[in-house]
């Protein structure tokens, strides 16, 4: 397994449920991608503290979840980290599907963890550091998290635009990724003796 390899979509929302989680795996991922796009002080603690509160010590069920979502997260982070554009939102497939939860909540869901995990690097340091771009797509995004999710399935135009949505969702998390990431230089220090 790659470290870019996301588990298993079914059994990580199977995990979820048997241990009381109420967010789907799709909104986790938006919490990791978040944590880790806004430049987040400690995401890892941030990450424990949004998913694992709750969870009980040596329960077998919250350690099969926890060790499935903290694979999401790592996997997620070599996402984020590889020049090579690697972001795959994770959204529900066809099984999932089946059990009445749908690809576009799936992508509202995202977008909600997203903004969530984003959020904690705090409004100022966000309003400091992101480009005009980066401010455009953060607001898109909020907007984007407030969908309204239709009911039954879509139609071949429908699907075509969802799918160009969850690209311009990829490329608007990549965007702050950078924003956030990027590092004014340092001016050079004179080593000149006066």
């Amino acid at each position: 397994m790659s470290a870019t390899e996301l588990p298993d979509y079914l059994a990580t929302f199977d995990a979820m449920r048997r241990v009381g989680l109420s967010f789907s795996p799709s909104e986790a991922q938006g919490i990791a991608a978040g944590l880790l796009a806004g430049d987040v002080r400690e995401p890892e603690r941030h990450w424990a503290e949004a998913l694992y509160a709750d969870f009980t010590e040596g329960d077998a069920l919250a350690a099969e979840a926890r060790a499935l979502l903290d694979r999401l997260y790592q996997a997620t982070e070599a996402q984020l980290a590889d020049a090579g554009f690697a972001l795959d939102l994770w959204l529900p497939g066809e099984a999932v599907e089946a059990e009445g939860y749908n690809v576009t909540e799936g992508l509202r869901d995202w977008v909600q963890g997203f903004l969530y995990g984003f959020g904690l690097a705090g409004e100022q340091a966000s309003r400091e550091r992101l480009s005009d771009e980066g401010r455009e797509a953060l607001h898109d995004l909020y907007e984007i998290g407030r969908l309204a999710v239709p009911e039954g399935a879509l139609d071949e135009e429908e699907q075509q635009a969802l799918a160009e949505l969850e690209e311009y969702i990829r490329v608007a998390v990549m965007t702050l990724h950078s924003d956030m990431h990027r590092r004014e230089p340092t001016a050079e220090v004179s080593h000149e003796i006066h």
